[in-house]
């Protein structure tokens, strides 16, 4: 009987501890399913919480906080329109930020362009701490992200430069007083090879416009055109050359490094040698060759204008006319070029061909024709496998004859001369200031901005020849400059040229826009230096700059807001700041 009754106790026992732990494993079940869906109950609420407050990389963005947030964000002690939050998304800026916010994700919902895959791509780096938002990974994705980078562009049909373009764009009743066989803007039958006229002949014609009676294929063709640099023409406007998220410049850039090049010949003038070079889907480039390494400097003995010109300072400015959101510089990439198959046996140029010799170390070299550096002194040689030359290609802009340009002459341009000062040197600085605003096209519209612009963009390039810059004839004074020939910009790293800045200490005026970015890329999660190097590392021949050229960036950055500082609390801020954001 006792082994009878401990058996049934075992069995028992066994039973018990058998559904003990069929029971606990049941609850880890269940707990393990529940932590693992993160978009359950609360979890869900904390989530969509943390999406909606990391928006500007910094604290939650709702209700009255906006205008402190901005603030903060950009370091700014004036006031910064309180609509600004809401005019990144295109709303009224007198609506509740919160629902801009809902609205602006939207906006994935179109067609991806290139800023919509940058957009999803920050959204995946973000990460929650507990001091706040914090953003991993790209700099320059997350500045392009900005508020300030995403201020609605309002363009009218009128303000595009090309008619096809213009056609494209305007109502079915402004089509019928848009005549597409006519040019953009006025003929100048005296360009002599400025922007477009290929004085050699050849094959190299960028497409004519055609006659009025012809308008039908020409509307059939605008509809079904297809190649990137033309379509990346029909978006230039009076504001820009190309918008923020304009897909054509990324594939302009990559046909400029990857096609055929079908024809070359010499750029008539200048003082230094440069080529225009079309590819094979007929888009037309301008090349500027190696010269030095990256390393070395101008030096301090030298004159401004007996600079080499070099051909990755092209490339720096495009990227960094960007990132300072002007888009007035073409786009421009650095390329490897063989001298012997892409170049010499591409040009039917004589006074080109002439010029090619073999190094006695056996490079191939050329020397081309122009005003001054062109002769055996100054020759181009290939630097690697003797064949290989790395230079810059820019991405041209329309003919002349299709759209016009005008060239002013800089006001704070310098003498060019040994001994000679220019007259804003000899002249008080206010004065001259003074005169200057009172003269058109500075003393009213756009354009005194525009220079001030100008000012920043060679300042922080150490660039001191700018003594003349263009504008598209067809926009007449209401037109941005167009930022051309910066081959002579990031010569020297140690030395900041204070005298490029006149223009904004004599005037003690700048604008709005332009500070505000400015002391944007001042900042730790946007510092220049660190984008400009992100943006440049794609290029074919990167690195593009070397390191002490970046950080010179930062200090210049540093520098011009000094100097806006000062005037600030000299006149005050509503007397030095342009205001260029109110209307936008």
């Amino acid at each position: 009987m006792k082994l009878k009754a401990r058996l049934v106790t075992g069995v028992l026992f066994i039973t018990l501890v058998a559904c003990g732990l069929l029971v606990l494993n049941g609850n880890l079940r269940v707990a393990v399913e529940f932590t693992a869906d993160p978009a359950a109950g609360q979890g869900a609420g904390r989530a969509a919480q943390g999406a909606e407050t990391s928006r500007y990389g910094g604290k939650a963005v709702v209700g009255p906080a906006n205008k402190k947030l901005l603030n903060e964000e950009y370091g700014v002690n004036s006031n910064v329109s309180n609509g600004l939050s809401a005019m990144s998304s295109g709303q009224n800026p007198n609506k509740s930020p919160e629902k801009g916010i809902h609205e602006e994700n939207k906006i994935v919902e179109r067609p991806p362009t290139v800023a919509h895959k940058l957009q999803s791509t920050v959204q995946k780096n973000r990460t929650s701490q507990k001091t706040g938002i914090l953003y991993t990974g790209s700099k320059l994705r997350r500045l392009f992200q900005n508020p300030l980078y995403n201020i609605p562009e309002r363009v009218s049909t009128a303000d595009y430069l090309l008619k096809p373009a213009r056609w494209l764009h305007a109502t079915a009743e402004e089509r019928k007083h848009i005549k597409l066989g006519e040019n953009s803007g006025e003929d100048d039958k005296s360009a002599n090879g400025n922007g477009g006229n290929f004085t050699n002949g050849g094959n190299m014609q960028a497409p004519v416009p055609q006659k009025a009676n012809d308008e039908e294929s020409i509307i059939e063709e605008v509809l079904h055109e297809k190649k990137p640099w033309r379509l990346l023409q029909f978006g230039i406007t009076r504001y820009s050359l190309y918008a923020r998220n304009d897909p054509n410049v990324e594939e302009v850039l990559k046909a400029i490094r990857t096609q055929e090049v079908t024809y070359v010949e010499m750029k008539p003038g200048g003082t230094q040698l440069k080529l225009f070079m079309e590819f094979e889907d007929t888009s037309i480039g301008l090349f500027k060759p190696w010269r030095w390494p990256r390393d070395r400097e101008t030096p301090p003995d030298h004159f401004y204008f007996t600079d080499y010109e070099r051909h990755n300072a092209e490339i720096a400015a495009y990227h960094l006319d960007r990132i300072l959101d002007f888009r007035r510089c073409p786009p421009v990439s650095g390329r490897w070029f063989n001298v012997t198959s892409e170049i010499r046996q591409k040009s039917e140029d004589e006074k080109l061909l002439k010029t090619f010799f073999v190094s006695p170390i056996g490079n191939v070299c050329f020397f081309g024709d122009c005003s001054y550096y062109c002769n055996t002194e100054h020759m181009i040689c290939a630097i690697k496998d003797h064949h290989m030359l790395e230079g810059s290609v820019a991405a041209y802009l329309p003919r002349w004859q299709e759209a016009p340009r005008k060239t002013w002459k800089h006001p704070w341009k310098r003498s060019y001369s040994r001994v000679r000062k220019a007259d804003w040197e000899v002249t008080d600085g206010e004065t001259f200031c003074r005169q200057v605003r009172s003269t058109p096209p500075y003393d009213k519209g756009r354009r005194f901005g525009d220079l001030l612009d100008l000012t920043v963009y060679d300042f922080l390039m150490g660039n001191m020849d700018r003594h003349h810059y263009e504008t598209f004839k067809a926009f007449g004074n209401n037109s941005a400059p167009i930022h051309l020939d910066q081959g002579r910009a990031f010569g020297r790293t140690t030395h900041d040229e204070i005298s490029i800045l006149v223009p904004i200490y004599s005037c003690c005026s700048i604008r709005k826009s332009t500070w505000l970015r400015l002391q944007l890329l001042a900042k730790e999660d946007y510092r220049l230096s660190d984008v400009m190097r992100e943006s440049m590392r794609t290029d074919p021949i990167a690195p593009i700059l070397t390191e002490p050229h970046l950080l010179a960036l930062d200090r210049r950055v540093g520098i011009i807001l000094d100097t806006v500082a000062k005037c600030i609390q000299k006149k005050g801020t509503e007397n030095v700041l342009l205001e260029d954001l109110k209307d936008t």
